[in-house]
């Protein structure tokens, strides 16, 4: 029978082959296995550091699979309340089992790492994020709120969810931000009214909402936003490039078109057009700590195309107003595709999100564009609010 370090390990390692997702594999398994696997994840840098010095040779040159083993013990160490002994002389066995000529290795490295205080040699080691994102953060957010963003990233997740009608889960907490909203100490029960999804993305649909009840969502996949926004009583019609990617909304009778957004099959405007555009998702971390290590900077002027691309298409389709939102942090997805566009589209400008959010979230309204970071407690979301000039609008269809 496999044991739950053993899951764990085989976990990482498909993770890390495969370049998937963590959560979405853990929801069958075991508290103890998913604290593991999502901790190694979260901590991967820090686990690395205190491994190679423990070890006296760099990361790379230890081969993968001893790694992965290393890291799950040294993690056990450092942040799980597991006696010493268990932590390792269980990850040695596993050692023996899938690295067996590098056993005694891990074992003399585990010991090591118990007796020895390894400090963290600069704040992304201490934070286990990477230089180049910590740097972006601090010269967009200032030192203190990127080191609070990085530490409330390593916080440990719990799944939210949205209820409509019927009631609340059990041992659920109320969320601040939006009515409706729960989060769980535990898994997710399987309820017809119940939807799984962060508060940030709920708040991106009740901001959508209350710009216009007759809704284009652009980008919809996987469903989340346009459930929020039908269950507040809008009209939604839910685009995206993949109905695969809608699973979720295709027993809702929802209408569903399916269309690349850059070139959508409309005929006629809405009132509020939302794009919630792909990205790079640097503000989900806190509960996909593997896109950390995956996101390369090199990448963010691609998303940054596609993004401006969408938008423009997003604009020709509003009739009054849209709403563009990323679960993104960089200025390069948000407030510079906004400048671009507008600068094509004389025929919007901005609009102050302030009076479309309730008191708890304007406390993340800065300068009248919604900068959710993690220390809310949600995924991080940017979100503007682009409006047509009043005269310049035309009447709509929906």
């Amino acid at each position: 029978m496999t044991s739950d370090r053993e899951r764990a390990v085989l976990l990482l390692q498909r993770i890390e082959r495969e370049s998937l997702f963590a959560t979405p594999l853990l929801h069958n398994e075991s508290g103890f296995v998913r604290t593991l696997v999502l901790g190694v994840l979260r901590w991967r840098s820090r686990l690395d550091h205190v491994i190679s010095v423990c070890a006296g040779r760099r990361i790379e040159k230890i081969d993968d699979r001893v790694v992965d083993i290393l890291r799950l013990g040294v993690y056990q160490l450092l942040f799980m309340d597991v006696a010493q002994y268990a932590a390792v002389s269980e990850t040695v066995d596993l050692a023996a089992r899938y690295a067996k000529r590098a056993r005694g290795f891990v074992n003399a490295i585990l010991r090591k790492a118990s007796q020895t205080k390894v400090h963290p040699d600069s704040v992304a080691t201490a934070t286990a994020h990477p230089e180049w994102l910590l740097a972006r953060w601090t010269r967009q957010y200032g030192a203190d709120r990127a080191l609070a963003i990085a530490e409330a990233d390593q916080q440990l997740s719990y799944p939210d969810v949205f209820v409509f009608g019927g009631a609340a889960p059990v041992d659920a907490e109320p969320s601040r931000l939006v009515a409706g909203m729960y989060r769980l100490h535990g898994a997710v029960e399987q309820a017809d009214n119940i939807y799984a999804l962060d508060e940030g993305s709920a708040v991106i649909a009740d901001l959508t909402v209350a710009a216009g009840r007759e809704v284009l969502d652009l980008a919809a996949a996987p469903g989340g936003k346009t459930i929020v926004m039908r269950a507040r009583g809008a009209n939604v019609i839910s685009n995206d490039i993949a109905i695969a990617r809608l699973g979720p909304l295709r027993n809702r009778t929802t209408k569903i078109v399916v269309s690349d957004g850059r070139r959508p099959p409309f005929t006629h405007r809405f009132q509020t057009v939302l794009l919630d555009a792909p990205c790079s998702a640097t503000g989900t971390i806190r509960k996909n700590p593997e896109l950390k290590w995956r996101l390369r900077e090199s990448e963010l002027p691609a998303f940054a195309q596609l993004q401006k691309e969408l938008l423009a298409s997003a604009l020709t389709l509003a009739a009054e107003t849209c709403v563009y939102s990323t679960c993104s942090l960089e200025r390069e997805e948000n407030d510079e595709v906004i400048e671009e566009v507008l600068r094509a589209h004389s025929e919007f400008e901005r609009m102050d999100v302030t009076p479309l959010v309730n008191d708890e979230v304007k406390k993340w309204v800065e300068n009248g564009v919604l900068r959710l970071t993690p220390e809310s407690g949600a995924d991080g979301f940017t979100a503007f609010v682009l409006r047509r000039k009043s005269e310049l609008k035309t009447s709509h269809a929906s």
